[in-house]
């Protein structure tokens, strides 16, 4: 028999998708899924891949067992207990507002201790996927914020100003990056540009950045254009992710390196609203506010709550895309991994949360 994958946040818009790429590519493969509740969860997962095409043999190979970020212990005993050739760690706390303790325990620590135990050479020594994230990737900001490598960083600074749940997706990248040089072992990290939903389904969560953009301007509640035409929100979509996700997997010639995922068609983010604007039948905003005056609008008690927007989600926004995506274009192209076209999933994204929001009862928070 194969031996197992063993995947945290199988639950999550990419894990999910994941789950269906793995089915389609290996149905053979035991999946093994560290899930917060296993019973509930696992049975709504059967029942989301079974209505998109996947068969009874496939879903019947899907296991469950209980996994808690915040349980560094509980989560290396899995580990050592199933020794899976290949660990994809998506899990995460997506949450703005985060204190750095918090983010710290959900991100770094959770990672750490996955990946210690997956690729202890005294142990099993398995191949360990990370799910990191596109501003992990983007010199100008790292350059910006004091983020060297090889030298100290202020990273309580850096947490006061960009909030916990960023600052802790940088700094469990440079943490895990160092520890990996030191202790000779390799560390494997793929990073998604923004995640718009899938090229033919749209589906979004409802806390995703562009499903609260397609939100705010249905409901009318975004009032300016963020930044100036230069400012970016670099895409790509969630089918996009899976797939080069689930070959990455199964490819066990590739046991290190950083790859970020980039749709190089991602339109300055004046032109996306304007575009999903178009998409959802509503008028997109004229005027336009630099970041730091929205960002400080935000703040005002009572108005990140009123449009559903946050000041930490503005720092996503970069006016210097200067990416490498090189290597995730490399593989892509090795295992024959087509790009998606990014208007066809912007377009389903729009209507995908069009119709959720309709299906909302009056009176829904929007935050």
């Amino acid at each position: 028999m194969s031996t197992p994958l063993l995947i945290t946040g199988a639950s999550g818009q990419i894990g999910r998708w994941l789950l269906h790429a793995l089915l389609r590519l290996e149905p053979a493969r035991p999946l093994v899924l560290a899930l917060r509740d296993p019973a509930v969860q696992l049975e709504s997962l059967r029942r989301w891949l079974s209505g998109r095409g996947i068969a009874g043999p496939g879903l019947a190979r899907l296991a469950a067992h209980p996994y808690r970020l915040e349980d560094t212990a509980s989560a290396r005993a899995l580990v050592r207990e199933l020794r899976p050739d290949t660990l994809l760690h998506l899990a995460a706390r997506f949450e703005w507002g985060l204190d750095a303790n918090e983010a710290r325990r959900a991100q770094l620590q959770a990672t750490e201790a996955l990946w210690e135990a997956q690729t202890d050479p005294q142990g099993h020594a398995g191949r360990f996927v990370a799910l990191g994230g596109y501003m992990t990737q983007h010199r100008p900001q790292l350059d910006k914020l004091g983020i060297h490598v090889g030298r100290p960083v202020d990273w309580q600074r850096i947490y006061r100003r960009i909030g916990g749940y960023e600052a802790s997706k940088l700094e469990t990248q440079f943490h895990m990056s160092a520890l990996a040089r030191r202790l000779g072992r390799p560390w494997l990290c793929v990073h998604p540009a923004t995640v718009c939903g899938h090229s033919v389904e749209g589906e979004l969560p409802a806390h995703a950045a562009l499903y609260a953009l397609c939100r705010q301007l249905l409901r009318g509640r975004l009032q300016a254009l963020p930044g100036s035409p230069r400012h970016q929100l670099p895409l790509v979509s969630v089918d996009q992710v899976a797939g080069f996700l689930a070959r990455l997997a199964l490819d066990p010639q590739v046991r290190s390196g950083d790859f970020l995922l980039m749709d190089p068609a991602s339109p300055p983010v004046h032109d996306l609203i304007r575009k999903l604007a178009g998409a959802l039948g509503v008028r997109a905003p004229r005027l336009a506010l630099p970041l730091a005056v929205m960002q400080g609008l935000l703040r005002v008690p009572g108005v990140a709550a009123w449009s559903g927007a946050s000041a930490e989600g503005l720092d996503f926004l970069i006016q210097d895309p200067d990416f490498n995506t090189g290597p995730a274009e490399a593989l892509s192209q090795r295992w024959g991994l087509p790009p998606t076209p990014l208007p066809q999933a912007l377009a389903a994204t729009a209507r995908f949360v069009a119709r959720d929001c309709a299906r909302q009862p009056p009176g829904t928070r929007v935050a």
